[in-house]
């Protein structure tokens, strides 16, 4: 065998060891992870947070939208909810067992947060000093050992958590899933009969596009703010004196069923503000002027076809 070959076959053993010990890794121990709940986030249909100072919140998944139930029933904002679910999938970085007298040390006696994901309720205590991260417990998992084990996971949660009401609500201001049947606002009326709209009073300028494009407009409409309550900050000849959009819509209920409901929006303008009271709900949607200009008025449909 030349001296080039042998160079080469040595070669070769070399970097067969070598593969094998980085596949086995001889010496070192392997990583094993703890999570906080074997539950994944596509498992949890329903939430329940009680919030210290803050009261409580409970959710629902249904047709694969997630709604408030408590304490109002409107559509929930599904940015806030994936954040919530995702404590399903939160890191436990370190576990250790404490008594019952020591639950108080890490604030878990009186958690500031309790979650309920499905029937599986969790604690949130104070913050580690050292670490920054927030002490947890799965109070079933400890029902089901006999023992406290606390966990320390990711802060970021607690603030969600935590977070104002208003966070909780969609910006959209219709429902997922839900068709329109009618609008009314000023003097003008649009209806659909047998899939083709039609406004009252009739207005041969107003093409079917427009039409379309309008309707397209409200399924896609999202505020930039939205607050509950704010009623309560609304004098009496303001409301007198707003203009209002009634929105006719289905919903539905089931896979073969539909429910018929109304939604009535003021438009209150404020300064330069702009903001969509639905009356039955007491909860404003602030809008820009150029988009409640997009929900009330035809805007022409330029035709991009080349002759």
């Amino acid at each position: 065998m030349s001296r080039e070959a042998r160079s080469n076959l040595i070669l070769f053993a070399i970097v067969i060891a070598l593969s094998l010990i980085a596949w086995y890794q001889p010496g070192l121990k392997k990583i094993e992870l703890h999570y906080l709940t074997p539950l994944t986030a596509d498992e949890i249909h329903t939430i329940v947070i009680e919030r210290e100072t803050l009261g409580s919140i409970k959710l629902s998944k249904q047709n694969n939208n997630w709604f408030l139930q408590e304490p109002y029933q409107l559509p929930a904002n599904e940015q806030r909810i994936n954040t919530i679910t995702a404590l399903a999938d939160k890191r436990s970085y370190t576990q250790f067992e404490v008594s019952d007298s020591d639950l108080s040390r890490y604030q878990l006696d009186k958690p500031a947060v309790s979650v309920w994901l499905n029937h599986h309720q969790f604690v949130l205590g104070k913050t580690d000093p050292i670490k920054k991260q927030r002490y947890a417990m799965n109070l079933n998992a400890n029902q089901t050992t006999g023992k406290n084990t606390v966990h320390l996971i990711s802060g970021v949660i607690f603030y969600q958590l935590r977070s104002a009401l208003d966070s909780f609500i969609s910006p959209a201001l219709l429902p997922p899933q839900a068709t329109i049947k009618s609008i009314s606002w000023l003097d003008k009326t649009l209806t659909i009969e047998k899939g083709v709209w039609h406004l009252t009073p009739e207005a041969p300028e107003v093409s079917s596009d427009s039409i379309a494009q309008l309707i397209q407009f409200w399924k896609q409409a999202q505020a930039s703010k939205v607050k509950s309550n704010v009623s309560l900050s609304i004098d009496n000849e303001t409301l007198s004196q707003s203009k209002s959009i009634i929105i006719t819509l289905a919903l539905p209920v089931n896979e073969k069923e539909t429910k018929i409901e109304k939604i009535q929006y003021l438009i209150i303008q404020d300064n330069a503000q702009i903001k969509l009271l639905r009356t039955d709900k007491q909860i404003a949607y602030w809008l820009n002027p150029r988009i409640l200009k997009l929900l009330t008025e035809f805007i022409p449909v330029q035709n991009n076809k080349s002759r």
